[in-house]
């Protein structure tokens, strides 16, 4: 049986989500989708998934952005626990 991690938010991300939730209720589906793959596959070894390690970002920061259509999320990973930092719409991100 594959190793399944452990999905953490930060205050952050709760609130990032929950003011994209208000404009776009469609993004529930988003969020489950994404809480899945990274329980099953953070380091998408699947290469199934739009998930890039970012380079020059230390632990805290969120080493990882993961695509999920117009929004990316940042997270890092320590031991068995992702935790998610950031999700946003593409256009505030770049």
């Amino acid at each position: 049986m594959p190793q399944r991690f452990h999905v953490l938010i930060t205050s952050r991300f709760r609130r990032e989500a929950q003011k994209l939730l208000k404009q776009h209720p469609e993004l529930v589906d988003v969020l489950e989708q994404l809480q899945e793959m990274l329980a099953t596959d953070p380091y998408n070894r699947s290469h199934e998934h739009d998930v890039k390690k970012l380079s020059g970002l230390g632990k805290g920061e969120g080493q990882w952005r993961v695509r999920m259509g117009d929004y990316r999320v940042r997270y890092d990973i320590a031991g068995n626990d992702v935790v998610l930092y950031s999700f946003r719409h593409r256009r505030e991100v770049y």
